[in-house]
């Protein structure tokens, strides 16, 4: 088995247009960091956030299955995925995380895209873990700056309120990708250069923290890889699990992401997050199947005028159920 090891990424030179849809910028790859494939075994790098509930959790899971059995498993879908992925046209990268095995598979892992709207997830995740240790209060009403004027979105019943309670918004940014609530949120705790946000991203290991910033005046800024996102999804799976009041909540909302792009059989659980604009289009999820695992997917197929095209959420589909079977069929 080759073993994997991510590499540091050098910084990108960021475009800056406004927010709308999912995000804005363009893809940026480094080919010099950038692997072909590879498939190891997880470090599982949560930076200092790991507790010894998450470790157990994880030790469930991987004494679930038997380790000869999801070793074959995984080897034979990494070539069949090597195949599918080199096939695919423009930049497609994958990261896999088999929950039971702690194994990974990454195609083109480190290569650095916009991250669009999937850097709502580790903000969603940052703002509750800051209210969990008491830095701040996500009872505290949302000023409503759009009174009047939020018909047709996801917050359309609060339109002639003057407050928006902030888990009704940390509910419309993930599950509806809502950017009202975006900027409803960053206005009352920005995800800036001094607020901790990219340093919260660096000790997730996200290759290219310094560059991501959410605000109310710069909208979605940064760079990340399906690398980045894997982990940002892996600290999500954990702290769902960690016992705190804002955990069932948080996992409700990814749970409710209203898009269906990466393939998940019907009724099978998924948490989701979607991002897509100009060269940008990604999906990435936990899916609860009876082996559990992580799958992201970023491309640099996006479009801002179509929010779904057809080409690349067809290659997802067959990636997603490609995934699926190969674990769990």
């Amino acid at each position: 088995m080759q073993r994997h090891s991510f590499a540091s990424l050098a910084l990108c030179t960021l475009l800056l247009l406004p927010l709308a849809g999912c995000g804005a910028t363009a893809v940026v790859t480094n080919a010099q960091a950038t692997r072909e494939s590879g498939l190891t075994v997880s470090g599982l790098y949560l930076g200092g956030s790991m507790r010894a509930a998450d470790l157990a959790t994880l030790e469930q899971l991987q004494n679930m299955a038997d380790p000869v059995q999801m070793a074959q498993r995984m080897e034979a879908l990494a070539a069949e995925l090597d195949e599918f992925c080199a096939a695919q046209p423009g930049s497609f990268s994958v990261y896999l995380q088999d929950l039971t095995s702690g194994q990974e598979y990454t195609y083109k892992a480190d290569t650095l895209y916009y991250p669009a709207s999937t850097l709502k997830v580790p903000y969603a995740l940052w703002l509750c873990q800051r209210d969990d240790a008491g830095e701040i209060d996500l009872d505290t009403p949302l000023p409503n700056q759009f009174v009047g004027r939020m018909q047709g979105t996801a917050l359309e019943k609060y339109n002639d309120f003057s407050t928006i309670p902030a888990r009704a918004a940390i509910r419309a940014m993930i599950v509806n990708s809502d950017n009202n609530a975006v900027t409803l949120l960053t206005t009352q705790w920005p995800a800036g250069e001094d607020s901790g946000f990219p340093q919260f991203l660096a000790d997730l290991g996200f290759a290219a923290a310094d560059t991501c910033t959410i605000t109310p005046e710069r909208r979605i800024l940064g760079m990340a890889s399906a690398a980045d996102l894997g982990r940002a999804m892996e600290a999500l799976f954990l702290y769902f699990d960690g016992g705190t009041d804002n955990a069932p909540f948080l996992k409700e909302c990814l749970l409710a992401a209203d898009q269906e792009i990466l393939y998940v059989p019907e009724g099978v659980a998924a948490a989701k997050k979607y991002g897509s604009w100009d060269y940008a289009y990604h999906d990435a999820a936990i899916v609860y199947a009876a082996h559990p695992y992580i799958l992201v997917c970023m491309t640099d197929q996006g479009d801002a005028a179509v929010d779904f095209p057809p080409a690349a959420t067809a290659a997802m589909q067959e990636l997603g159920k490609r995934v699926y079977e190969g674990l769990n069929d």
